[in-house]
């Protein structure tokens, strides 16, 4: 089957061909909740302020008021970043006092230090 950019469309059956080489090299994206997990991480990579506060992190654990001052920018904002990070497993909270602390989940990040820190995701 052909289009008008001379790209062949593929078959049911080499679809399904394709489809059975990918579930056996990616059997985690066959799981509803394994593959709901790893979306979230990567959401909770996927943004820019959240990466500035992934930094942060690197170094210190911090409370939310931290964060905010360090980023210059609105609690609410910051908020919900931070709920974002905690679904995807990138941080975890605890309480101390009246502060929620957050900290960076390091070992679940550290295999992806190195291109963040050179900028290079030419992975």
């Amino acid at each position: 089957m052909g289009c008008r950019t001379g790209w062949d469309i593929k078959s049911s059956e080499t679809m399904q061909g394709i489809i059975s080489k990918a579930e056996k090299e990616f059997p985690k994206v066959n799981e509803s909740e394994e593959l709901e997990s790893t979306a979230a991480f990567f959401k909770a990579l996927g943004d820019e302020t959240r990466l500035k506060i992934m930094t942060l992190l690197w170094f210190e654990d911090l409370c939310m008021c931290e964060i905010v001052d360090g980023l210059s920018g609105a609690a609410s904002t910051v908020s919900h970043h931070l709920k974002i990070m905690e679904k995807g497993r990138l941080i975890q909270s605890r309480r101390e006092g009246k502060f929620t602390v957050f900290s960076l989940n390091k070992e679940r990040l550290a295999p992806l230090i190195p291109f963040i820190k050179e900028g290079d995701l030419n992975v």
